[in-house]
């Protein structure tokens, strides 16, 4: 009899696979250069209101738990916020507080697939979608975004799967902006979303969770803008935009009235419950952030150009390698660069980032992390002189193991 249960099945640590490498390192005393942790509160000072905020909630008793759906006062910012942002209009009671989108992944999930039931997702996708499918014993059924059409979705190829799909998929999630590509699902993308949940009765989730972390010109636009009627949810939160990683606050949403979106919420707010409260604090301190929209206003607008010189500093320095290319992300803090291994002897991404965190002292991520193999992805949020130095050790490592042809 197996000890662990199935459940633990495809659960995977990015970081796992290199810890040993990791750890013979640090005892020779090497420093490694981190591209793969995406945690902004490392590199960016989270905003001193919600430090404050966070300390006076601690110093004034506020350490008790809350009610398991969340705070009633930050439930409503939440609200407050859509509405102003993307003119979409609903209640608190639509919102359940989580710890972080991983748990309302979680709660998703528990909620909605059982033994064999099957949820649609698109590659690349967060690295946490699939294993939370696979510990309840769900079939993934995965469909690539188009890499040549800057990583739109391909409809068609949804189509197939779900013609295909021996159980019709109990939902479809997508990302925008996109973990691990930097990418934004256009408008007509969204709408085609829409009219495919809506021909096949499958429930719509857009985790959005990068919203505020978009540049290079380009427009967001939230699912919730164009999916009213239809039954869906987004997840957000604070982590990335606040850059309060470690806060654990996730924003679930789920704004229709129609039975499945009744049923789903009803059953989000009976596992809150079951796990009591997300962090006390941490969700005054959050608050503090929704309210005072003119420090997080003024703190988006120092630190977006930072990010967007980075992200288009890598772009521009893997592209000039003979070995990767990428497209130029607009969003997020992520550069998702392919592997050309015609011109190197290695296998696979796995090798690829292995080797180079053995050889150059650099960790970077593999693409299958993300479901989609002969892919690295890089973080962009290290400071500059840094970047230079690592795409520079990178490129060495690809011309050391370059495949070379001997003159007969």
């Amino acid at each position: 009899m197996e000890f662990l249960s199935k459940r633990i099945t495809g659960m995977e640590d990015p970081t796992g696979e290199t810890a040993s490498i990791i750890k013979e390192l640090e005892g020779k005393n090497i420093t490694v250069t981190n591209f793969i942790m995406g945690d902004p509160s490392k590199y960016f000072r989270i905003q001193k209101n919600i430090k404050d905020a966070y300390n006076k909630a601690v110093n004034s008793g506020k350490t008790f738990y809350l009610p398991g759906p969340g705070l009633p006062q930050l439930r409503d910012e939440v609200s407050n916020r859509y509405l102003k942002l993307y003119d979409i209009d609903f209640d608190k009671d639509k919102v359940i507080i989580t710890q972080g989108v991983v748990e309302a992944l979680q709660f998703l999930n528990h909620s909605l697939i059982y033994k064999n039931d099957s949820a649609l997702l698109l590659a690349p996708f967060f690295t946490q979608y699939l294993p939370c499918v696979t510990q309840q014993e769900g079939r993934p059924l995965i469909s690539n975004l188009n890499e040549f059409n800057k990583w739109e979705i391909d409809i068609d190829d949804m189509e197939r799967l779900f013609k295909i799909s021996k159980s019709k998929p109990k939902y479809l999630l997508i990302t925008t902006p996109n973990n691990p590509t930097g990418s934004i699902l256009s408008e007509k993308s969204i709408r085609k979303i829409v009219e495919f949940g809506k021909n096949h009765d499958i429930f719509l989730v857009s985790d959005e969770i990068y919203d505020e972390i978009i540049y290079n010109g380009a427009k967001f636009i939230s699912l919730g803008k164009v999916a009213k009627g239809v039954p869906h949810m987004i997840l957000n939160g604070a982590s990335k935009n606040y850059m309060a990683t470690g806060f654990r606050i996730g924003f679930s949403i789920i704004p229709e009235e129609d039975k499945k979106s009744k049923k789903l919420r009803d059953s989000f707010i009976k596992l809150s419950y079951s796990r009591l409260s997300a962090n006390t604090p941490s969700q005054y301190a959050i608050l503090e952030g929704l309210k005072n929209k003119k420090a997080h206003n003024k703190f988006i607008k120092e630190i977006l150009p930072k990010i967007q010189t980075r992200s288009n500093l890598i772009t521009n320095l893997v592209n000039k390698t003979e070995y990767l290319a990428t497209i130029k992300p607009v969003g997020a803090f992520y550069v998702f660069a392919k592997i050309d291994f015609t011109k190197l002897n290695i296998k696979n991404d796995k090798e690829f980032v292995e080797k180079l965190l053995k050889e150059e002292h650099i960790q970077i991520t593999k693409g299958s992390s993300f479901g989609l193999p002969g892919y690295v992805r890089i973080i962009s949020l290290p400071e500059e002189k840094i970047i230079h130095t690592a795409i520079k050790n990178i490129e060495h490592f690809c011309n050391r193991h370059k495949i070379t042809t001997k003159k007969i």
